[in-house]
């Protein structure tokens, strides 16, 4: 790690204890801090800020923009244009989840914003980012509070601005009372413009690249599941991961581009979460037994050439096939336990002790 490196971490950690201490928004106390190491790059050449962690989403995941409507909205846009998460960091104007009355979703108000408006600022000045991109009219206000600007969501949607010495691109919020005012794919015409400005500006930066989108986690799952046809999901999890890592070591890279972080129970592939995995796996069925969630693959395609497996290179195959035969048989306990002698869970492990901290929600394994 080079001393510039440490010095971006040491003070991002720094930045996340103060907002995880903040009391400033009284109806936030009971509220989850949003802010860590699932936020995403500290290299990123573009930040994402939206408004505030949902109630079903980031306040219960710990992770920006996953887990409810607003996320999988989120993920489907980036995903279709070649953006990754690890090249992203992502983060809300409001680090906390405003409640109302009932408990549900409430706009944050002028006072909260400007309550999280020194973080927001520090998180830019941290990351230095070369586009900033604004997901709905709270997040573009909340810049105005960084650097003084006067821009409008409904006229300066999906264009460019110089604005706090980088480019700002206002976009609409992913939720779905957004896409009533502007359609999915209007918006994904907004991120393909975001897409074409970050090339640009990429050729200037040489400290991060943009990485496209594998579109190979489906084909993964497909080979994992036909060899063993009947698994839980958190074995699944586990043997994505250890297929990963065994790439990496024999081919020298990994096989899809998936966000894949430390969570309590270990390895944890963003791209596998439920809902993704029913929209882009339809011949697993999910099955709820007990406390586990059962997956289990039905028949095989009528059409091999049009499999999601078709995708993978035969060294590809090879190594997953290896990884299921020597792994596939273990409980969830002992796939676990494997999973925490990879280098990778083992450095991680070794910063927790070491420095005490908590590494929940940091990324295992750069792409």
């Amino acid at each position: 790690m080079s001393q510039q490196s440490g010095n971006i971490d040491q003070c991002f950690s720094q930045l996340v204890a103060e907002v995880k201490a903040c009391r400033k928004c009284q109806r936030m106390e009971n509220s989850e801090r949003v802010l860590g190491h699932s936020s995403g790059s500290l290299i990123a050449t573009v930040m994402f800020i939206g408004e505030a962690p949902g109630r079903l989403g980031a306040d219960t995941s710990l992770i920006p923009f996953h887990g409810d409507q607003s996320g999988h909205n989120f993920e489907a846009l980036i995903e279709q244009v070649g953006l990754s998460r690890y090249q992203s960091f992502i983060t809300n104007a409001v680090l906390c989840n405003p409640k109302d009355e009932f408990g549900n979703n409430s706009t944050p108000t002028k006072e909260e914003v400007e309550n999280c408006a020194n973080f927001l600022k520090r998180q830019i000045d941290l990351v230095q980012p070369d586009v900033i991109v604004t997901l709905g009219a709270t997040a573009l206000k909340a810049t105005a509070l960084v650097e003084r600007h006067n821009l409008t969501l409904t006229l300066a949607v999906r264009t460019s601005r110089q604005w706090y010495g980088r480019t700002l691109i206002p976009v609409y919020h992913p939720g779905q009372r957004a896409m009533v005012h502007r359609s999915f794919a209007n918006q994904l015409a907004d991120y393909q413009f975001i897409v074409e400005t970050l090339r640009r500006a990429n050729a200037k930066r040489k400290t991060s690249s943009l990485r496209m989108f594998s579109p190979k986690v489906a084909a993964v799952v497909d080979c994992i599941t036909s060899r063993k046809p009947q698994l839980s999901y958190f074995a699944l999890h586990k043997l994505f991961y250890l297929v990963e890592v065994e790439a990496h070591k024999q081919l020298g890279e990994r096989i899809t581009n998936s966000y894949i972080i430390r969570q309590k129970d270990g390895p944890y592939c963003v791209d596998l979460h439920i809902a993704k995995l029913r929209r882009t796996c339809p011949s697993l069925e999910i099955t709820p037994l007990g406390n586990k969630i059962v997956l289990t693959r039905r028949l095989p395609t009528l059409f091999p050439e049009n499999a999601p497996e078709s995708e993978l290179t035969d060294a590809e195959k090879q190594i997953i096939a290896r990884v299921v035969n020597r792994y596939g048989s273990l409980s969830d306990a002992e796939l676990k336990r494997r999973t925490y002698l990879t280098t990778e869970m083992r450095k991680i492990l070794r910063l927790e002790r070491s420095h005490k901290a908590n590494m929940f929600n940091a990324p295992l394994l750069q792409p």
